[in-house]
This record gives structure tokens, C-alpha cells and sequence, in this order.
């Protein structure tokens, strides 16, 4: 979970707050907890992985603020934009997205600028996974003459990175800076490298690894500042750059957009003013707490929680979220914020009326039995998360079937659900190189399919594969399972994209086509950046069910 330290004299101010008394239940509104504190700073610890907006200092004050005295205003007074950047078709295949603003009027002080630079690092590592998705620029605005144009350059290109010497070249910085050889694997795959220039041709920053010495050093002093956010997944991108614009708001700011010109003709204005609103009946929210909903001062308990435009009508409540949020997909989003607000503690608790006994589900009897049978021939398990990309599942795995799309996704990197294990498999041979050969790996997890049938069909799924290994190996341990829980093994040739012609076939147990066992294209390995053969299978958990 992320860790922010804040100096206290820059906290305390921003939170509206004379001392760090009660601070520690304060916290718990905002799903945080306090890590350290003593007369200088306070450490605290955030456990909502889905509030990026609360992994900065301003973003924790402002939680704070709301809490105590209620929803604020975010973006209202911004103009239509008055400048713009130029997109460049290259980056397309390459890192596409930019988000920018300015944010004029605040005097920048050693806190703050340590706040910002905090902030950076911890959206962008954690949100932006590791730059990849979404990496931050600041620059001094004074400097800068718009247009600015985004573009690719030659790895020859040369400028003087921040934190450097002298002048050096973009393959340079990648093979000679601690960023460069950080972050190196971001561009590994490309001849030409992202560049960020205005219009007199000065270079701002080779994105998304240095800023420019000359012009992306932002120091104490400076009050009119360029923001800008890169990245490969459009929402990842903007959602930042909302961000951060409310950070600096918050400090004092005036904060006025940039228009985005993409070289499709599309046009964006960021910072984007998400505006997700929500709706709850008293139903459910009755449901829920076990109290009437008809009893709750609602405006004021989603006041607490920043919400605006609350309206609240005989037999429901909608309310707009504040545009640093987009969490929020289903009314037990609102519900459980309703309930932050009202205090976990305050809610009466209700005896259970009636005494059951809990036991595991069959499916999970069913798992731990072939769980054993697989550890005893000498695979290992792997968890993975359900939520995927549709990149791993389509480009890079090659899975006929199309998966099902997450409405509201926080990041790409999680924008769908599983329809198959193999991918994850995969993903992990593909960072498994170091390790000793040969690897026997397997997962049991659920997946979503569509069916001809049913719109969606809900299954757990086994899969295994093998690294270093080919069409008999996992073979002989499907064999293995199948022979130790007496069930009949028998393989149909069957031509399948993943998979190597020839050497792929369905997999039929007591008769039955259940799954899918093969070696795995050379594309396939190629895409995930996995050297030796691979080989596996897949196939519901409920065929091996004696």
C-alpha cells in the first residue's frame, strides 16, 4: 500500500488543522492510517488502492477539510484554453497520450516542491505503473514558448538531461543515467523515442524518462509552472493530470487548460472535468446500514465525502463525484461512502438470527484435491489477479475469444476480465528467465466467457504450463491428474492461434471436449519476450470432478 511523509508545517495548513489531535481516527475516513508521527512530520499509509488522489499530501488535506467542513469547488473558474500541444502521428505505436495544464499564482516553497515531486513519483509508480501508463513533467512556464509539439526524435537527439553534467544523447541517458537504465525497457522496443519541444525547438524532457536541464528545473520561487502527463492508457493519462491541477488549486493556484490537437483531428481540453454521478434508492441504502435511509441527512453526509450537486427525492439521492475521482461505478459506491461518513462504529450492530455452520464450497474441496496432485508432480502455483488488459489477452496471447470489458476501468493494465489463465501464465514465465529450468506452473482462478447460450458464464479454470518444455511434458501431467482421480484422457488434433500448427489438440476427458492443450506459438512467446519453448493447457476445473 502507498506511504506518504509529510512535513507537519506544510500539513497542518493544508488541512485546515491547528494539531494532529484525533488525527488518527480522521484517517479512517479516508481508508488511511497513521504510520508515524512525531513534532516534524507524519507518515500515514493510504489503503484504497483505488484513490490516487489520496497518495499525495494535498489529496489526504483535502479529505480532511471535506470531512470537517464540507465539499469544496474544484476547476470552476477555469477559461477556455488559451494555448495548445501538437501530437505527432509516430507516437502512436509508441507512448500516444498527453495531458497538460498551467498553474500560475502559487509561490513555490521547499515543502511544496517536495510535495510535488512526491506526488510524481508515487502516481507515477504506483497509477502509472512504473511510468509505463502515466509519467508527470513540471516545468517553469516562463521559459516555454507554446505551441508545444510531442513528437519522436532520433536516439542520436542530444540535450542535457536534469541531474546531469553535460549534454547527451537519448540512447545515452537509457544506457548511462539511473533513470535512463530504470525506465530503459519502456522504449526497448522502438527505433525513434518520444520528445517533448516548444516552439522555438528547445527540448523540454525526453518523456517519460528526464526533463531538460534548461528548461524542466522547477526551484523555490518559481509561481508559474507547466504540467504535463504522457503515458500509453488515455484515462490513466488524464485522470493524472485532474489530479495534480487539483493539487495545485489547493495550494493556491489558478489553474487554465491546454487543448490537445491528436493527429486523427480528435481534440481534448485537459484537465478533464469528470463529472461521474451516482444514484442510490433509500432501498438499498436501508438494506445496507439496517436503518431507515429517510433518517440520514444525506446532503451533509456526502457533503463530507466532497460530493457535489447532491439531490435528494422522496425515494432516492444522486450526487456528482468530484473530478479527482472515478471510482465510482454502481450505487454501492455511494452506499459505502454514505456509510465512511456516517462512521462504521455508529452503525448498530445486529445479532445473526439464525446459527448456521460454514464449510468450504465443492469447488474449492475440488480445487485443494488437484492442487495436491499438481504440487506432487512438481509444479508450483501462481496467483494473479482476475482483471487483465486486452492486450495480454488478444495481441500478445492470441485468444480467439474476445474478453468482457470493464465499464469504468481505473487503468487499461485492469480494463477487463479474464476469459483465460493462460495469459497469466504466461505473463509470469516472462519474468521468470532467471530462474532454474525447467518451470511448472499452474493457477486455479475464475474466469468470464461468453457463451452462445447465456450472456456470460462464470467457471474456475485450470491451467498449467511449462517452460523449457513441449507438447509431451504437459501432456504426461494432465495424464498424471487424470489417471490418479480415474478419469479417461484422450486428445483430438485441433488447429488453434496460440498455438504451434500440429502441435495443439482439444482435450476430452470421459469423452468430453473440456480444454485446450498445446505448444504455444513462437508470436506468442516472442510477444511476452519469453526465450525457450512453452507448453500448456487449460480446462475447467469441474471436468476433473470424479
Amino acid at each position: 500500500m502507498p506511504k506518504i511523509e509529510i512535513p507537519l508545517k506544510d500539513f497542518l495548513p493544508l488541512a485546515k488543522m491547528e494539531n494532529t489531535d484525533n488525527l488518527e481516527k480522521l484517517l479512517e475516513s479516508l481508508k488511511a492510517e497513521l504510520d508515524g508521527l512525531n513534532d516534524k512530520t507524519v507518515k500515514i499509509e493510504l489503503n484504497d488502492t483505488n484513490r490516487p488522489d489520496l497518495w499525495t499530501a494535498e489529496g489526504v488535506a483535502r479529505g480532511l477539510r471535506c470531512w470537517n467542513y464540507g465539499a469544496e469547488s474544484h476547476l470552476d473558474s477555469m477559461k477556455p484554453p488559451a494555448v495548445h500541444i501538437d501530437v505527432h502521428s509516430d507516437l502512436k505505436e509508441i507512448r500516444p497520450y498527453i495531458a497538460a495544464f498551467t498553474a500560475v499564482g502559487w509561490k513555490v516553497n521547499q515543502d511544496g516542491l517536495e510535495s510535488l515531486i512526491t506526488a510524481q513519483e508515487k502516481i507515477a509508480s504506483s497509477f502509472g505503473k512504473e511510468r509505463k501508463t502515466a509519467a508527470i513533467g513540471f516545468y517553469p512556464l516562463d521559459g516555454l514558448s507554446f505551441p508545444v509539439e510531442y513528437s519522436v526524435t532520433s536516439p542520436d537527439t542530444r540535450f542535457h538531461p536534469l541531474g546531469e553534467e553535460s549534454e547527451m544523447s537519448f540512447s545515452q541517458v537509457l544506457e548511462e543515467t539511473e533513470a535512463g537504465i530504470k525506465y530503459a525497457g519502456l522504449l526497448s522496443d522502438f527505433k525513434s523515442y518520444p520528445v517533448l519541444k516548444d516552439s522555438s525547438g528547445e527540448i523540454l524532457s525526453f518523456p517519460p524518462v528526464l526533463n531538460s536541464f534548461s528548461t524542466g528545473k522547477v526551484t523555490p520561487g518559481d509561481s508559474r509552472l507547466f504540467c504535463e502527463v504522457t503515458g500509453t492508457d488515455w484515462h490513466t493519462v488524464n485522470l493524472t493530470a485532474t489530479i495534480l491541477a487539483c493539487n495545485l488549486e489547493d495550494r493556491g493556484a489558478f489553474i487554465s487548460p491546454v487543448e490537445i490537437r491528436y493527429p486523427d483531428g480528435k481534440v481534448t481540453v485537459t484537465p478533464v472535468l469528470y463529472n461521474d454521478t451516482l444514484t442510490a434508492t433509500f432501498a438499498e441504502i436501508t438494506e445496507m446500514i439496517g436503518s431507515p435511509a429517510e433518517e440520514l441527512d444525506l446532503n451533509i453526509l456526502l457533503s463530507k465525502m466532497d460530493y457535489g450537486q447532491i439531490k435528494v427525492s422522496s425515494n432516492s439521492v444522486t450526487a456528482v463525484m468530484p473530478p479527482y475521482r472515478r471510482d465510482g461505478i454502481h450505487p454501492r459506491d455511494l452506499m459505502e461512502d454514505i456509510v465512511i461518513s456516517i462512521g462504521l462504529n455508529n452503525i448498530e450492530p445486529i445479532l445473526p438470527a439464525e446459527y448456521t455452520v460454514g464449510s468450504a464450497a465443492p469447488v474449492e474441496i475440488l480445487a485443494r484435491s488437484v492442487k495436491s496432485l499438481l504440487v506432487g508432480a512438481g509444479c508450483e502455483e501462481i496467483m494473479r489477479p482476475i482483471l487483465t488488459s486486452t492486450e495480454k489477452i488478444t495481441k500478445r496471447t492470441r485468444t480467439p475469444e474476445l474478453p468482457i470489458k470493464i465499464s469504468n476501468p481505473m487503468t487499461a493494465e485492469y480494463g477487463v476480465v479474464s476469459n483465460s489463465l493462460l495469459p497469466a501464465l504466461l505473463e509470469v514465465e516472462a519474468s521468470s528467465g532467471h530462474a532454474a529450468f525447467p518451470h511448472r506452473l499452474f493457477t486455479v482462478g475464475e474466469t468470464l466467457c461468453r457463451s452462445t447460450s447465456t450472456l456470460c458464464n462464470t467457471t474456475m479454470i485450470l491451467a498449467v504450463s511449462v517452460g523449457d518444455g513441449d507438447f509431451g511434458a504437459v501432456h504426461s501431467i494432465l495424464g498424471v491428474i487424470c489417471h490418479l482421480r480415474g478419469l479417461d484422457l484422450s486428445l483430438k488434433p485441433i488447429d488453434d492461434t496460440r498455438f504451434i500448427p500440429g502441435r495443439s489438440a482439444s482435450v476430452l476427458i470421459n469423452g468430453e471436449v473440456v480444454g485446450i492443450l498445446g505448444e504455444f506459438h513462437p508470436g506468442v512467446l516472442e510477444a511476452w519476450g519469453i526465450t525457450v519453448p512453452v507448453a500448456g493447457f487449460e480446462l475447467p476445473l469441474e471436468s476433473l470432478k470424479v
